[in-house]
Protein backbone atom coordinates (compact mmCIF):
# COMPACT_ATOMS: atom_id res chain seq x y z
CA UNK A 1 0.00 0.00 0.00
CA UNK A 2 1.42 3.65 -0.85
CA UNK A 3 -0.52 5.20 2.25
CA UNK A 4 0.19 9.02 0.87
CA UNK A 5 -2.16 7.68 -1.40
CA UNK A 6 -4.76 5.69 0.57
CA UNK A 7 -4.73 9.15 2.85
CA UNK A 8 -5.60 10.81 -0.08
CA UNK A 9 -8.29 8.77 -1.37
CA UNK A 10 -10.04 8.92 2.49
CA UNK A 11 -9.72 12.30 2.13
CA UNK A 12 -11.95 12.48 -1.13
CA UNK A 13 -13.97 9.68 0.15
CA UNK A 14 -15.02 12.86 2.85
CA UNK A 15 -15.12 15.47 1.06
CA UNK A 16 -17.40 14.03 -1.82
CA UNK A 17 -19.19 11.38 0.34
CA UNK A 18 -18.93 9.07 -2.42
CA UNK A 19 -16.27 6.19 -2.84
CA UNK A 20 -17.30 6.27 -7.00
CA UNK A 21 -16.25 10.03 -7.32
CA UNK A 22 -13.16 10.08 -4.75
CA UNK A 23 -11.84 6.78 -7.22
CA UNK A 24 -12.21 9.10 -10.58
CA UNK A 25 -10.60 12.27 -8.30
CA UNK A 26 -7.63 9.73 -7.66
CA UNK A 27 -7.72 7.81 -11.25
CA UNK A 28 -8.01 4.69 -9.75
CA UNK A 29 -10.49 1.73 -9.86
CA UNK A 30 -13.58 1.38 -7.29
CA UNK A 31 -12.12 -1.99 -6.28
CA UNK A 32 -8.49 -0.80 -6.31
CA UNK A 33 -10.32 2.41 -4.00
CA UNK A 34 -11.97 -0.20 -1.57
CA UNK A 35 -8.71 -2.20 -1.34
CA UNK A 36 -6.75 1.33 -0.46
CA UNK A 37 -8.94 2.31 2.28
CA UNK A 38 -9.30 -1.20 3.80
CA UNK A 39 -5.21 -1.63 4.19
CA UNK A 40 -5.32 1.91 5.93
CA UNK A 41 -8.03 0.77 8.22
CA UNK A 42 -5.78 -2.40 8.77
CA UNK A 43 -2.91 -0.38 9.26
CA UNK A 44 -4.38 1.87 12.02
CA UNK A 45 -6.39 -0.96 13.54
CA UNK A 46 -9.00 1.07 13.45
CA UNK A 47 -12.81 1.86 11.53
CA UNK A 48 -12.71 5.28 9.76
CA UNK A 49 -15.84 5.11 8.07
CA UNK A 50 -18.95 3.96 8.35
CA UNK A 51 -20.55 2.35 5.15
CA UNK A 52 -24.77 1.48 4.07
CA UNK A 53 -25.68 1.11 1.34
CA UNK A 54 -26.75 4.88 0.92
CA UNK A 55 -24.20 6.62 2.84
CA UNK A 56 -20.92 7.09 3.75
CA UNK A 57 -19.63 9.19 6.69
CA UNK A 58 -16.70 9.47 9.06
CA UNK A 59 -16.23 7.19 12.54
CA UNK A 60 -15.28 9.56 15.28
CA UNK A 61 -11.72 8.03 14.64
CA UNK A 62 -12.26 9.00 10.71
CA UNK A 63 -13.11 12.37 11.60
CA UNK A 64 -10.03 12.94 14.14
CA UNK A 65 -7.81 11.35 11.48
CA UNK A 66 -9.53 13.42 8.12
CA UNK A 67 -8.83 16.90 10.49
CA UNK A 68 -5.10 15.34 10.85
CA UNK A 69 -3.98 14.40 7.51
CA UNK A 70 -5.96 17.65 5.65
CA UNK A 71 -3.85 19.86 6.41
CA UNK A 72 -0.47 17.72 5.91
CA UNK A 73 -1.37 17.26 2.21
CA UNK A 74 -2.29 20.76 1.57
CA UNK A 75 1.22 21.53 2.82
CA UNK A 76 2.40 18.53 0.79
CA UNK A 77 0.94 19.88 -2.37
CA UNK A 78 2.22 23.71 -1.47
CA UNK A 79 5.43 22.54 -1.31
CA UNK A 80 4.97 20.69 -4.99
CA UNK A 81 3.72 23.90 -6.09
CA UNK A 82 7.05 25.91 -4.62
CA UNK A 83 9.14 23.43 -6.49
CA UNK A 84 7.56 23.39 -9.47
CA UNK A 85 7.67 27.25 -9.64
CA UNK A 86 11.05 27.26 -8.44
CA UNK A 87 12.30 24.34 -11.62
CA UNK A 88 10.05 27.30 -14.15
CA UNK A 89 11.44 30.48 -13.21
CA UNK A 90 15.06 29.86 -12.30
CA UNK A 91 17.09 31.46 -14.83
CA UNK A 92 20.42 33.26 -15.67
CA UNK A 93 23.97 32.12 -15.54
CA UNK A 94 26.29 30.39 -12.75
CA UNK A 95 29.60 30.43 -13.42
CA UNK A 96 31.89 27.34 -11.58
CA UNK A 97 35.17 26.22 -11.55
CA UNK A 98 35.77 22.27 -11.59
CA UNK A 99 38.90 20.35 -11.49
CA UNK A 100 39.79 19.59 -14.73
CA UNK A 101 39.93 15.56 -14.34
CA UNK A 102 37.34 15.48 -11.74
CA UNK A 103 35.21 17.62 -13.62
CA UNK A 104 35.47 16.36 -16.66
CA UNK A 105 35.00 12.74 -15.76
CA UNK A 106 32.26 12.92 -12.85
CA UNK A 107 30.62 15.88 -13.64
CA UNK A 108 30.01 16.71 -17.21
CA UNK A 109 28.53 13.52 -18.36
CA UNK A 110 25.45 13.70 -15.93
CA UNK A 111 24.90 18.06 -16.91
CA UNK A 112 21.99 16.77 -19.42
CA UNK A 113 19.62 15.85 -16.68
CA UNK A 114 20.09 19.54 -14.53
CA UNK A 115 19.71 21.27 -17.92
CA UNK A 116 16.60 18.50 -18.36
CA UNK A 117 15.15 20.07 -14.78
CA UNK A 118 16.18 23.53 -14.85
CA UNK A 119 16.30 24.63 -18.81
CA UNK A 120 16.91 28.58 -18.29
CA UNK A 121 19.62 28.27 -16.38
CA UNK A 122 23.21 28.83 -18.19
CA UNK A 123 26.65 26.96 -16.79
CA UNK A 124 29.88 28.58 -17.25
CA UNK A 125 32.69 26.01 -16.48
CA UNK A 126 35.83 27.00 -15.53
CA UNK A 127 37.67 23.76 -15.72
CA UNK A 128 41.18 24.41 -14.00
CA UNK A 129 43.14 23.14 -11.16
CA UNK A 130 44.18 26.30 -10.11
CA UNK A 131 43.53 27.95 -6.59
CA UNK A 132 41.05 30.46 -8.01
CA UNK A 133 39.85 33.60 -6.23
CA UNK A 134 36.12 33.02 -5.94
CA UNK A 135 35.20 36.70 -5.23
CA UNK A 136 37.84 38.63 -7.92
CA UNK A 137 37.07 35.71 -10.46
CA UNK A 138 33.38 35.89 -10.10
CA UNK A 139 32.48 32.26 -8.96
CA UNK A 140 29.11 30.93 -7.98
CA UNK A 141 30.40 28.00 -7.44
CA UNK A 142 33.96 26.45 -6.65
CA UNK A 143 34.66 22.43 -6.56
CA UNK A 144 37.82 21.43 -4.99
CA UNK A 145 39.52 18.48 -4.23
CA UNK A 146 42.31 18.88 -1.07
CA UNK A 147 42.86 21.27 1.70
CA UNK A 148 41.22 24.50 2.18
CA UNK A 149 43.56 27.93 2.54
CA UNK A 150 40.51 31.19 2.32
CA UNK A 151 38.94 31.43 5.28
CA UNK A 152 36.09 34.29 3.33
CA UNK A 153 34.17 31.64 1.87
CA UNK A 154 31.51 28.81 2.81
CA UNK A 155 32.66 25.29 2.77
CA UNK A 156 30.92 22.52 2.24
CA UNK A 157 32.71 18.79 2.53
CA UNK A 158 30.94 16.42 0.49
CA UNK A 159 33.36 13.67 0.28
CA UNK A 160 36.50 11.79 1.26
CA UNK A 161 38.92 10.40 -0.74
CA UNK A 162 42.97 9.01 -0.48
CA UNK A 163 46.26 8.79 -2.30
CA UNK A 164 47.38 5.17 -3.12
CA UNK A 165 50.99 4.25 -4.42
CA UNK A 166 50.84 2.56 -7.57
CA UNK A 167 52.52 1.31 -10.36
CA UNK A 168 51.89 -0.89 -13.66
CA UNK A 169 52.19 -4.98 -13.23
CA UNK A 170 54.98 -4.54 -15.99
CA UNK A 171 56.80 -1.79 -14.02
CA UNK A 172 56.68 -4.12 -11.31
CA UNK A 173 58.33 -7.09 -12.87
CA UNK A 174 60.96 -5.05 -14.29
CA UNK A 175 62.06 -3.38 -11.41
CA UNK A 176 60.91 -5.43 -8.36
CA UNK A 177 58.07 -4.16 -6.19
CA UNK A 178 59.18 -1.95 -3.34
CA UNK A 179 58.25 -3.14 0.38
CA UNK A 180 59.46 0.08 2.14
CA UNK A 181 60.05 3.33 1.91
CA UNK A 182 64.01 3.36 1.28
CA UNK A 183 63.62 1.21 -1.17
CA UNK A 184 62.04 3.25 -3.23
CA UNK A 185 65.05 5.61 -3.90
CA UNK A 186 65.63 2.73 -6.57
CA UNK A 187 62.51 3.25 -8.58
CA UNK A 188 61.53 6.15 -10.86
CA UNK A 189 58.52 8.59 -10.31
CA UNK A 190 55.66 10.28 -12.23
CA UNK A 191 54.57 13.54 -9.62
CA UNK A 192 51.84 15.43 -9.49
CA UNK A 193 53.31 18.91 -9.96
CA UNK A 194 52.09 20.14 -6.63
CA UNK A 195 52.67 17.08 -4.44
CA UNK A 196 56.73 17.76 -3.51
CA UNK A 197 56.37 15.34 -0.61
CA UNK A 198 54.41 12.18 0.23
CA UNK A 199 53.10 11.67 4.15
CA UNK A 200 52.42 8.03 5.49
CA UNK A 201 51.56 6.62 8.25
CA UNK A 202 53.07 3.12 9.53
CA UNK A 203 52.68 1.21 12.82
CA UNK A 204 51.98 4.40 14.37
CA UNK A 205 55.10 6.33 13.20
CA UNK A 206 54.33 9.22 10.72
CA UNK A 207 56.79 9.27 7.68
CA UNK A 208 57.92 11.16 4.92
CA UNK A 209 58.71 10.78 1.26
CA UNK A 210 60.22 13.32 -1.16
CA UNK A 211 60.55 11.74 -4.35
CA UNK A 212 62.68 12.78 -7.03
CA UNK A 213 60.55 13.41 -10.35
CA UNK A 214 61.07 11.38 -13.38
CA UNK A 215 58.24 12.78 -14.95
CA UNK A 216 56.14 15.71 -13.59
CA UNK A 217 52.66 16.77 -14.97
CA UNK A 218 49.77 18.48 -13.91
CA UNK A 219 47.18 16.87 -15.38
CA UNK A 220 45.49 13.62 -13.42
CA UNK A 221 44.89 11.71 -16.60
CA UNK A 222 47.97 11.87 -18.35
CA UNK A 223 49.63 10.65 -14.98
CA UNK A 224 47.52 7.39 -14.54
CA UNK A 225 47.88 7.04 -18.41
CA UNK A 226 51.88 7.20 -17.99
CA UNK A 227 51.33 4.94 -15.07
CA UNK A 228 49.69 2.09 -16.84
CA UNK A 229 52.24 2.41 -19.52
CA UNK A 230 55.06 2.01 -17.07
CA UNK A 231 57.18 4.80 -16.73
CA UNK A 232 56.70 4.77 -12.90
CA UNK A 233 55.55 4.88 -9.39
CA UNK A 234 52.72 7.16 -9.49
CA UNK A 235 50.94 8.49 -5.62
CA UNK A 236 46.98 8.91 -7.21
CA UNK A 237 43.74 9.70 -5.79
CA UNK A 238 41.40 6.22 -5.70
CA UNK A 239 38.80 7.80 -7.69
CA UNK A 240 41.43 8.79 -10.70
CA UNK A 241 42.72 4.91 -10.33
CA UNK A 242 39.59 3.09 -9.30
CA UNK A 243 39.04 1.35 -12.85
CA UNK A 244 42.72 0.47 -13.35
CA UNK A 245 43.32 -1.15 -9.82
CA UNK A 246 39.58 -3.18 -10.56
CA UNK A 247 41.17 -4.62 -14.21
CA UNK A 248 44.55 -5.22 -13.11
CA UNK A 249 46.33 -2.42 -14.56
CA UNK A 250 47.02 -0.78 -12.11
CA UNK A 251 48.67 -2.57 -8.49
CA UNK A 252 48.94 -0.86 -5.10
CA UNK A 253 51.95 -0.86 -3.31
CA UNK A 254 53.02 -0.67 -0.04
CA UNK A 255 49.40 -0.65 1.09
CA UNK A 256 50.01 -0.78 4.65
CA UNK A 257 51.12 3.03 4.39
CA UNK A 258 48.23 4.84 5.10
CA UNK A 259 47.82 8.08 4.14
CA UNK A 260 45.43 10.83 4.98
CA UNK A 261 42.49 11.79 3.42
CA UNK A 262 41.53 14.50 2.05
CA UNK A 263 37.88 16.65 1.76
CA UNK A 264 36.09 17.17 -1.65
CA UNK A 265 34.42 20.19 -1.16
CA UNK A 266 31.86 22.54 -2.84
CA UNK A 267 32.76 26.64 -2.47
CA UNK A 268 30.46 29.45 -2.44
CA UNK A 269 31.00 33.31 -1.55
CA UNK A 270 30.32 33.82 2.04
CA UNK A 271 26.83 35.45 1.56
CA UNK A 272 24.24 35.66 3.90
CA UNK A 273 21.58 34.92 1.50
CA UNK A 274 22.63 31.66 -0.89
CA UNK A 275 20.34 31.88 -4.01
CA UNK A 276 18.36 29.44 -5.06
CA UNK A 277 20.22 28.59 -8.07
CA UNK A 278 23.40 27.73 -6.30
CA UNK A 279 21.24 25.74 -3.82
CA UNK A 280 19.90 23.74 -6.31
CA UNK A 281 23.28 23.11 -8.41
CA UNK A 282 24.59 22.18 -4.77
CA UNK A 283 22.06 19.73 -4.46
CA UNK A 284 22.54 18.41 -7.95
CA UNK A 285 26.16 18.10 -7.82
CA UNK A 286 26.55 16.29 -4.37
CA UNK A 287 25.43 13.12 -5.17
CA UNK A 288 27.54 13.05 -8.50
CA UNK A 289 30.60 13.22 -5.63
CA UNK A 290 29.42 10.79 -3.50
CA UNK A 291 29.26 8.43 -6.37
CA UNK A 292 32.49 9.86 -8.03
CA UNK A 293 34.12 8.12 -4.49
CA UNK A 294 31.91 5.12 -4.07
Amino acid sequence: MNKLNAISLFCRIIETQSFKQAAELEQISNAMATKLIAQLEESLNVRLLNRTTRKISPTEAGMLYYERCLPILNELQEAESCVSNITSTLHGKLKISLPIDFGIRFIVPYLDQFFATYPNLQLDLDFSDRRVDMVADGFDLVLRIGQLEDSSIIAKRVAQSHHLLVASPAYLAQFGTPTSLAELENHRFIVYERHSQWQFQHQGQTLKYKPTANIQSNNGTSLVQMTKNGLGIANLPLFLIAPALATGELVQILPDHAQQPFDISLLYPNRRYLSPKVKVLIDYLTPLILRANE
